[in-house]
């Protein structure tokens, strides 16, 4: 078991592992233990070798609740009278880690190697390109070159196949069957997005793109316009809204996306790769979830193991 101490500043430090810690129904079965102030633990546990389980208590009690965490958040567990105990984003982080290196990741490799394997040969059907096969590495890792583009592709899908995103699975098949040479992660972050409820971000977003170049009068369009998607140009950067309405929901509120690009990767989405707006701004999100589910995925263990037993690209 990973055992660690939570310090008064938020922070944690690790101690050496244990077999055991006094106290902890055994059903509980921790991996991971963090010893808090007022005889609190947090424990780390696995539901079918895959699932995260966090539970917090007292040790030598019988009252325990399961609290979640997210990534990039802090956490505070609330004592009463004893006061508040806090976790920073960066504790909460590590914590996790330490968790999910020990489980297996989440998902199903063989359909997701079957889906990105259909996108795949979509892609070049019709082309001068041949068609593109993925086929496992060897033992001799050496000699073999790890794709960063398919590797995102493959972790972002089968993230996406696992949670049943159906809505995401669209959005990344986009990005993969037309816009992948460009939004490329071996070299390119995902361009900065935002969402909202409302017709326009708070305040802060909107001094934000003021400072990209956007004046107050271009933006109170946004606000005054129906149009989907919408688009204004800044010095030297296009700022898209597409009002984006959820399929598999009935009646549900439309969600407010908007994003920045610069001119150079605006031209290549529009002339290189032919799509339309909403198609430039629902490629850029599938691409950015895609990052997203690999730095998720990448926290499991097991996952550095499996992609090295994974996928290349010969063409």
């Amino acid at each position: 078991m990973r055992l660690f101490e939570l310090m008064s500043s938020g922070e944690i430090v690790r101690l050496p592992d244990s077999d055991v810690l006094p106290g902890i129904p055994l059903e509980f079965s921790p991996l991971v233990a963090l010893l808090m102030p007022f005889n609190r633990v947090l424990i780390g546990s696995s539901f079918r070798e895959s699932y995260e389980v966090w539970r917090w208590g007292k040790i030598g009690s019988a009252q325990w609740s399961e609290v979640a965490f997210c990534r990039n958040e802090p956490k505070v567990f609330d004592l009463g009278l004893l006061g508040k105990v806090f976790l920073t984003k960066e504790s909460v982080n590590a914590l996790r880690k330490g968790l999910l290196e020990l489980l297996e990741p989440i998902g199903d490799h063989e359909t997701t190697i079957s889906v990105l394997q259909s996108i795949m040969r979509k892609r070049t059907a019709g082309s001068e390109k041949k068609s593109v096969l993925l086929r496992p590495y060897g033992n001799n890792l050496e000699g073999n070159v790890k794709d960063v583009t398919v590797e995102t592709a493959y972790w972002g899908l089968r993230w996406a196949l696992h949670w049943n995103l159906s809505e995401s699975l669209t959005r990344m098949k986009i990005w993969l069957s037309r816009a992948i040479d460009v939004l490329d992660p071996s070299f390119l972050s995902p361009p900065p997005m935002w969402f909202s409820l409302s017709k326009l971000p708070d305040d802060q977003v909107l001094r934000e793109w003021e400072e990209n170049g956007f004046v107050a009068d271009q933006l109170r369009h946004f606000e005054l316009s129906d149009s989907n998607p919408t688009v204004i140009k800044g010095s030297d950067m296009y700022l898209l809204r597409y009002i984006y309405r959820f399929k598999d929901v009935f009646e549900a509120q439309p969600l407010y996306t908007w994003l920045i690009l610069n001119m150079p990767l605006w031209e290549d989405l529009r002339t290189k790769c032919l799509l339309s707006l909403s198609e430039v701004l629902l490629a850029c999100w599938g691409f950015r979830e895609a990052v997203e589910a690999t730095d998720e995925m990448m926290l499991y263990g097991k996952s550095a193991r499996e992609m090295g037993n994974l996928i290349v690209i010969t063409q």
